[in-house]
């Protein structure tokens, strides 16, 4: 996967060129029709996902809370280092595809060694993680 690919969605705005060479390295590229559930809450949490066009609402006990687009990413507060010491919990929300969407995913592995790589991306992936924790919407 081209790394100019990942400049338009906000989580790898502001890496360089080398930094998003690499997180295009261990990425891979999805197409979800409408209805399609990227995620499903209770289920635990194996993967990463970067919106490069479409939309998805966020789901709790059913009802929408949040709606996604292109840029937006979602599934870090599953993949991200919990307080708890553990690597990986059980998703809080399911997301459900309201237009056709096309994905980056990212193994939850490979997420936690770019994260020990490139500071910045898990600072950010850090704050995503802690807004969403708070209210429940990854």
């Amino acid at each position: 996967m081209e790394d100019l690919q990942l400049e338009s969605i906000q989580l790898f705005a502001d890496l360089t060129p080398a930094e998003r060479a690499r997180v295009a390295s261990v990425a891979r590229a999805l197409h979800w029709d409408v209805g399609h559930v990227a995620l499903r809450e209770g289920e635990f949490a194996f993967d990463l996902y970067a919106i490069k066009q479409g939309s998805a609402e966020v789901q709790q006990r059913g009802q929408r809370i949040a709606a996604l687009g292109a840029g937006d990413f979602f599934g870090e507060l599953g993949v991200t280092r919990p307080d708890t010491g553990r690597w990986s919990r059980r998703r809080t929300a399911s997301v459900v595809v309201t237009a056709p969407i096309d994905v980056i995913a990212i193994d939850g592995a490979a997420v936690r060694d770019l994260t020990d790589e490139i500071p910045k991306l898990g600072a950010a992936l850090r704050k995503a993680a802690e807004t969403h924790g708070r209210t429940e919407t990854s």
